[in-house]
């Protein structure tokens, strides 16, 4: 459990040296009687931000990460490595958590139980990587390969957001567009043909129509939009969550995104643990955390079943559709011959690779049909406005 709750806050203080530390607690009369209470000499105690585990960032974890790699490789002690990142990062949130872990090393604890106590800030992943590094003696290697594992996760991760957020922006944008000529634009032309005394054309009319129903009963249908969101996210996603991932993947093009950006998490993540030395069943059990999919967790679960009822990981894998049968092919191989690891890399690379050309592909696919949608929409309503004046002479008439 995090030793991090709500409301913790960072305070800095300096001693008569004039060096800065940094301090947590719960009021400013908290960090004074703390401070009070170790005999310290102190001044300038002044609040800087309040503390929960949203305050330390992924992509700062892996900079650090990478940071402890280097200098262990290079010799330094982790102690001392612990305490010149402390010293010499900016964010003073890290100072704390840094000087934190290095004095729960410096009394005895091992570096995975420090870390183990900032559970919501390093991944179970990391934690047991690290302990395994412990074991082994290779402590610089299980930072390199943590970081690196957190790197591909973040970088799968952010790519199959950019590729979802291109299209959702272009959607948002169509619909407000159009609520904003048939709301504002479209009725301000209404009132200007309503004093022709003549039939306008179907289309114009048809339109004028349907902003006038917008504009009548918007509230009502923002208020049933509203409930749909609320039946759709407070029941449909808790209740039905799996049915509803199971019809967005088999979408077209979204749903393999979904899937070889899932399947490449999992292989990365059993990779790395394979190679660090961590059972097969505790790496399983740490994919299914790393990947956000219902239905993948709930098959990695049932995987773990089958493979403490005694079947091979292989064989345990072959009964779920989820994983193509090139999956069961290469690690039934990997089994046989003693390179597991080899064959789960080979997978986890071979997705990536398939998530990238997948999510290149839906770029260059969605931005033309998306820009023809918007096109037709704002194209059509403006027909529909000028339409009339194209037929001035006869209306007036």
């Amino acid at each position: 459990m995090s030793k991090l709750w709500p409301l913790k806050m960072l305070y800095q203080w300096q001693d008569l040296n004039g060096q800065k530390y940094v301090l947590v607690a719960t009021s400013l009369r908290e960090a004074r009687l703390a401070l009070l209470q170790q005999d310290v000499l102190f001044f300038k105690l002044t609040f800087k931000s309040y503390l929960s585990h949203h305050s330390f960032k992924i992509q700062e974890l892996i900079i650090i990460t990478k940071q402890l790699a280097t200098m262990l490789k290079a010799g330094l002690p982790i102690i001392n490595s612990l305490d010149l990142l402390a010293n010499q990062n900016a964010l003073i949130q890290w100072q704390w958590l840094l000087s934190s872990i290095k004095q729960k090393i410096t009394v005895g604890e091992s570096i995975s139980q420090a870390l183990s106590q900032h559970s919501k800030i390093f991944p179970a992943i990391y934690i047991q990587i690290i302990a395994t590094g412990e074991l082994t003696g290779q402590l610089e290697h299980s930072f390199e390969a943590v970081a690196q594992q957190l790197e591909n996760t973040q970088k799968l991760k952010k790519r199959v957001k950019k590729a979802m957020r291109y299209p959702l922006f272009l959607f948002t944008a169509s619909i407000v567009v159009t609520l904003i000529m048939l709301l504002v634009v479209l009725p301000k032309f209404a009132e200007v043909y309503q004093s022709f005394d003549a039939q306008l054309p179907f289309f114009t009319q048809l339109i004028i129509t349907l902003s006038n129903y917008l504009q009548r009963y918007f509230f009502e249908l923002l208020a049933i939009i509203t409930a749909f969101y609320l039946f759709y996210r407070y029941y449909l996603k808790q209740y039905h969550d799996h049915l509803i991932i199971k019809y967005v993947l088999k979408l077209p093009i979204v749903g393999k995104i979904i899937t070889t950006s899932c399947l490449a998490l999992i292989f990365q993540t059993l990779f790395i643990t394979q190679k660090s030395g961590i059972p097969l069943l505790t790496g399983l059990k740490s994919a299914k955390k790393v990947t956000g999919n219902l239905l993948f967790q709930l098959s990695l679960i049932n995987i773990v079943k089958t493979i403490e009822q005694g079947q091979s990981f292989s064989q345990a894998i072959e009964h779920h559709m989820l994983y193509p049968s090139l999956c069961t092919q290469l690690i039934r191989i990997g089994e046989e011959s003693g390179t597991l690891d080899l064959m789960l890399e080979r997978l986890a690379d071979y997705y990536q690779q398939q998530n990238i050309e997948l999510t290149d592909n839906l770029s260059q696919k969605i931005e033309p049909l998306m820009m023809s949608i918007m096109a037709l929409i704002i194209g059509s309503l403006v027909i529909a406005m000028y339409l009339p004046v194209f037929q001035l002479g006869s209306v007036i008439h």
